[in-house]
């Protein structure tokens, strides 16, 4: 049964009341914001009477009693993090605290200002909240005073000074036995093309530049960052980016991604857009805000007017391979503009020192470099700084309970879930990794937990806490985070760990991330439950795609399982995909599916649905659904059944398209032309784009000129274009210009770039277009080819490249994508084809070595040709548990068979994969 938390209960009627106060006292607009931004929780819309006043405050709700434990004169102190009150001061609109009293039903308020905030040399600032502030008919002048009062000042730029920050605040890893002082820093060679870049932001002629860090763990890839923006450049008058003023946003890391992305467009020139972790921003959100981020940062980064600004962030090699993949064509492409951001604009960090570092290191005079210089000679200096040795022994020595925290945070980690995790969560998850005598222990000891997490919170004598607590909850070091990918790959939770995702506090973004998870590795029973669960577009998405892998693996009654669960989700697609591909599969003529998915507002459904009822002679029937297709937006379905009718009734067939309503007639007129043109009956065709013409749309025209050119049918192309005038507006005129020129009118193709551009020769002509109409560069791009104007292309293209993100380089360390790319692929490769000749040797023990060496890089293809040969030589167990570790270790390229059927294989159960298997490893029953 799935259970809801008593917090989540606890913030949820908080933010009912508030909502009530807001609609009924103020008579306002309410609107709240996603669960998992914890900076601000809802947004308030002024009203006067009837009219919206354009005018927002943003609200901090909390409600409970625990907010109330601060009493005082007249009311109660609100306490919080400095860096939240420092967020909400410098916010775009006005920020108040509201604390929901649920006893009493009244909502208290307070603005955020410099007057009411009291600020101290802690980590924690307080707000007084006045019992008298309540959010009423008392609170609207005061409160629509502060949002007028902001709307009419100018607004702050984004950010903080440089020198306003200290390491930690941009989460620079503290040095082992310090107090708080930086040890000296020995600069090397990413640090030297750091400097480039910097000084190519800070140059007369300057360009905004981007650099991304690429290492692992406590390779000191932030310290790095935090020194290029303190170190002063080598020439004459060369400055540092904090003397020279600039400033770093945001402020408070991590933010949350849907704020960052609103942000973001607000940020001005001289700013540094700090992505530490840039997972957080361009990996871990929801599909629409990363891809919105990354867009963004491109958009930021090519816009003279907004710059100079310099992005600097830092990936693990992992999520770094994450998001520079490619995609085979028929793929999804998920990070497509994350890819184009890091291409060119990332620098390796050697995990280890050179020889001439260490002699640098132990050069310093600073006890604590040389200290590990010494004892680490030639190796990871700044791993030791970061006192990963000591982190390791600690966690590897620790308790049970300890090391049960541990391990449940660095597999909800590797398996999707965010970076915080709540208590209610790990308190869950924690417990299906206690076993024996530690499980009988916290079952009789209800103070179990508070012990194993206080040990853990603790910095040891040489590194800092295993696992770090702030207002979103718990954090696991990054270094353990980064070694659990590795060492526990190939584990996967029990049952008992999933039923905590279900019902803890999670944010949904990291509930959808780890039912991807669970789907990569087979166990679809729990992804559909999570994905379920969660309900939004996204997860219907991802139930759609499991749907069509079942088709592909002739698993029809899955198949429909999930199209129907994507359906209740918000996605009829996949009900139509299972509808058109899962009959002739003993499912009948998917009928039923089809008006189950145009119900649900599928026009593809409706379209199909149409053309079935059209072809067994239910005209009405027909008819009626291309109706309901056209209130949904499209003509698809009145143009099918026209099709249909066209041969024996054409006039009731062009009737049918000309009762479209107007905003739908002529793109379903252009098609229906298209359609009858291929079916001999060019004059006909013809007649209804000239008619369509005639009444101002020659669309029609170009549609048909279009496709008779790309028969080969160049002179009927070339005589429709004559019929009608030359467009004006840029777009139809290069469409047009690309029509004649393939169709070989040459002379209309030249002369409608001329009218574009207003230049006479074709070099100006392009440049001219590129500038004013960057949206049209492809399709100019294609008129010219078509011109044979070649040279021209490379000139265009050529000049559209100096505008790009600079490439980054260390000189001897240079590191660019595709070298970086093919090296490992080579690497892997090598493992992989070695693997597979040691076990057609029968050294099976040497291959399955080099299998292992392949997993750790991600690629399973070593441990499934193991497997396949221990099954051709009879030792079916050892078969079965090598492919089921391929099946663990799987990434979220779910749709990646191999493992699956090399299990499936191993066991002589197609079972595995058509239902997949439960948590633990065995084959799933239908469901």
């Amino acid at each position: 049964m799935v259970r809801r938390p008593a917090s989540a209960r606890t913030a949820s009627a908080g933010v009912t009341q508030t909502r009530h106060a807001v609609e009924s006292g103020l008579q306002w607009v309410f609107r709240e914001q996603p669960l998992e931004d914890y900076g601000i929780d809802a947004h308030v819309e002024l009203v006067d009477g009837e009219e919206m006043l354009g005018r927002l405050i943003a609200l901090q709700i909390k409600s409970g009693r625990s907010y109330f434990g601060s009493p005082a004169d007249g009311g109660w102190w609100f306490r919080d993090q400095a860096a939240h009150f420092k967020y909400w001061l410098r916010f775009s609109v006005p920020v108040i605290v509201v604390l929901v009293d649920l006893d009493t039903g009244l909502c208290h308020w307070q603005l955020v200002t410099d007057a009411t905030v009291e600020k101290s040399g802690s980590k924690q600032w307080k707000l007084f909240v006045p019992e008298a502030h309540v959010l009423d008919s008392s609170a609207v002048w005061p409160l629509r005073e502060a949002a007028e009062s902001s709307a009419g000042q100018s607004r702050q730029p984004l950010g903080g000074p440089i020198g306003s920050f200290s390491a930690s605040d941009l989460e620079v890893h503290s040095a082992v036995q310090g107090d708080g002082v930086l040890p000296a820093y020995v600069v090397r060679a990413h640090d030297r093309a750091l400097d480039e870049l910097v000084a190519g932001v800070t140059s007369p002629a300057a360009r905004s530049g981007c650099a991304i860090l690429i290492g692992d763990s406590c390779t000191g890839k932030t310290r790095a960052l935090y020194e290029a923006l303190h170190r002063r450049g080598s020439g004459p008058g060369a400055t540092s980016l904090a003397d020279a003023g600039w400033r770093v946003w945001p402020e408070m890391n991590p933010l949350p991604p849907r704020r960052f992305l609103e942000e973001l467009k607000l940020v001005g020139s001289r700013t540094v857009v700090w992505l530490n972790e840039a997972q957080r921003y361009l990996a871990d959100p929801a599909e629409d805000v990363r891809a919105g981020i990354a867009a963004e940062l491109l958009a930021l980064l090519g816009d003279e007017s907004r710059g100079p600004v310099l992005v600097l962030g830092t990936l693990w090699p992992d999520r770094w391979q994450e998001l520079t993949h490619e995609p085979e064509k028929a793929e999804v492409d998920p990070f497509a503009s994350a890819r184009q951001l890091l291409e060119g604009n990332h620098l390796r960090v050697p995990d280890r020192f050179t020889n001439a570092e260490v002699t640098v290191a132990r050069q310093s005079g600073d006890p604590l470099l040389v200290a590990a210089a010494n004892r680490l000679a030639g190796t990871s200096v700044t791993q030791e700084l970061a006192g990963a040795t000591d982190l390791l022994r600690r966690y590897e020595t620790a308790g049970a309970a300890s090391q049960a925290v541990v391990h449940a945070l660095m597999d909800a980690r590797r398996l999707g879930h965010g970076e915080w995790f709540s208590t209610s969560f790990l308190h869950a998850a924690t417990r299906c990794y206690l076993h024996g005598d530690a499980r009988r222990g916290a079952d009789e000891d209800p103070s179990w937990f508070d012990a194993a997490i206080a040990g853990l919170l603790e910095p040891g004598a040489a590194s800092g806490p295993l696992l770090r607590r702030d207002l979103p909850g718990y954090r696991l070091d990054d270094y353990l985070d980064e070694r659990g990918r590795v060492h526990r790959r190939f584990e996967f939770p029990l049952a008992e760990f999933w039923t905590a995702v279900a019902e803890s506090e999670m944010t949904s973004d990291s509930r959808l991330r780890m039912a991807a998870g669970a789907a990569a590795r087979l166990r679809w029973r729990i992804a559909a439950a999570l994905y379920e669960l969660t309900g939004t577009i996204d997860a219907g998405k991802q139930l759609s795609a499991l749907a069509s892998h079942r088709l592909f693996e002739a698993a029809p009654d899955a198949a429909e399982r999930f199209a129907r669960l994507a359906a209740a989700a918000g996605v009829p697609e996949a009900l139509t995909l299972v509808a058109l591909h899962g009959s002739g599969r003993g499912r009948g003529d998917g009928m039923s599916l089809l008006r189950q998915a145009g119900e649900l507002g599928d026009p593809k459904a409706l379209d199909h649905l149409a053309f079935k009822l059209e072809s067994t002679g239910d005209k009405e029937g027909a008819e009626a659904v291309a109706r309901r297709a056209v209130a949904f937006g499209s003509w698809v379905a009145t143009v099918s059944v026209a099709e249909w009718r066209d041969g024996d009734f054409p006039r009731e067939a062009e009737k049918l398209v000309q009762g479209l309503p107007e905003d739908l007639r002529w793109a379903a007129l252009a098609e229906f032309a298209t359609r009858r043109d291929g079916l001999e009956d060019a004059e006909g065709a013809e007649r209804l784009a000239l008619e369509a013409a005639a009444e101002g749309h020659p669309g029609v025209v170009w549609t048909l000129a279009d496709e008779r050119q790309d028969r080969g049918d160049k002179t009927a192309a070339r005589r429709l274009l004559a019929r009608v005038p030359d467009p004006d507006a840029p777009e139809d005129a290069l469409r047009v210009a690309l029509i004649g020129a393939r169709a070989g009118d040459y002379e209309r193709a030249r002369r409608l770039l001329a009218r574009v551009s207003g230049a006479r020769e074709v070099d100006d002509q392009a440049a001219v277009i590129a500038e004013a109409s960057p949206h049209l560069i492809r399709v100019l791009r294609d008129v010219l080819e078509a011109l044979g104007e070649h040279k021209v292309v490379r000139r265009l293209l050529d000049r559209l490249e100096t505008g790009q993100p600079r490439e980054l380089s260390t000189g001897a360390d240079t590191w660019s994508t595709a070298d970086t790319a093919q090296t490992e692929d080579d690497v892997v490769q090598a493992y992989v084809t070695l693997a597979g000749f040691h076990a057609r040797r029968g050294d099976f023990t040497q291959a399955e070595s080099l299998a292992m060496a392949a997993s750790v890089l991600g690629e399973t293809a070593g441990l499934v040709a193991v497997s396949e040969q221990l099954l051709d030589r009879g030792d079916q167990r050892s078969a079965e548990r090598l492919a089921l570790c391929a099946v663990n270790s799987a990434d979220t390229e779910w749709s990646d068979a191999s493992p699956g059927k090399a299990l499936a294989a191993a066991r002589g159960d197609d079972a595995v994969l058509k239902w997949g298997l439960e948590a633990d490893g065995s084959t799933a029953q239908p469901w």
